[in-house]
C-alpha cells in the first residue's frame, strides 16, 4: 500500500494520530500549561508517535519501511501550539487571509532556503517529494531505517 510516498503510510498515519492524541490526553493534566511545557508535551507526543510507528514497522513484515508525516495543533486558552514533521502543512485562516505556519521538511525546501533554487523551480523539481524528516526515523542512526 502506498500513501503520501510511503509504504504503509495510511496505517502509519492512523497509528501516529492515535498515539499522539493518547499521549497528549494522558499527560496534559500533569503539566502547568505554560508555553514551554505545552511545546515540550507536543514534542514528546511526536517522539512517542514515532516510537509506535517505528515499532510497528519493525515488528510487522508487510509494514517494514512504512512512515508518515504528522501535524499537531493543540489549542489552549486561545493559543495554538504546533508540532510538525514532514511536508504536510498547517495554515491559519482569518477572514479572507490564509497564512502557512509550517515549513516543509523536504529536500527541495532545503534547497530553496539555501538559495540554491527558486520557489518556482521547487514546484517542478524531480525530488520535490523527498522528505528530510518523517515519522519512522530510527533514533540509533537518526535516519530513515528499515530496522
Amino acid at each position: 500500500m502506498e500513501w503520501d510516498g510511503y509504504k504503509g503510510g495510511e496505517i502509519a498515519s492512523k497509528l501516529a494520530i492515535e498515539a499522539a492524541r493518547e499521549y497528549i490526553e494522558g499527560h496534559f493534566n500533569e503539566i502547568t500549561h505554560e508555553k514551554e511545557e505545552i511545546l515540550e508535551l507536543i514534542k514528546q507526543a511526536v517522539n512517542y508517535a514515532n516510537h509506535v510507528v517505528f515499532g510497528k514497522s519493525k515488528n510487522t513484515d508487510e509494514l517494514k519501511g512504512m512512515g508518515t508525516t504528522l501535524e499537531i495543533c493543540l489549542i489552549y486558552n486561545n493559543r495554538a501550539y504546533i508540532g510538525h514533521i514532514g511536508d504536510s502543512r498547517i495554515y491559519r485562516v482569518r477572514g479572507k487571509f490564509m497564512r502557512k505556519l509550517t515549513t516543509d521538511h523536504s529536500y527541495v525546501q532545503t534547497l530553496v532556503k539555501d538559495g540554491t533554487i527558486t520557489k518556482e523551480e521547487a514546484k517542478h523539481h524531480p525530488k520535490k517529494n523527498m522528505l528530510m524528516k518523517a515519522l519512522r526515523m530510527c533514533r540509533r542512526c537518526r535516519a530513515r531505517c528499515n530496522g
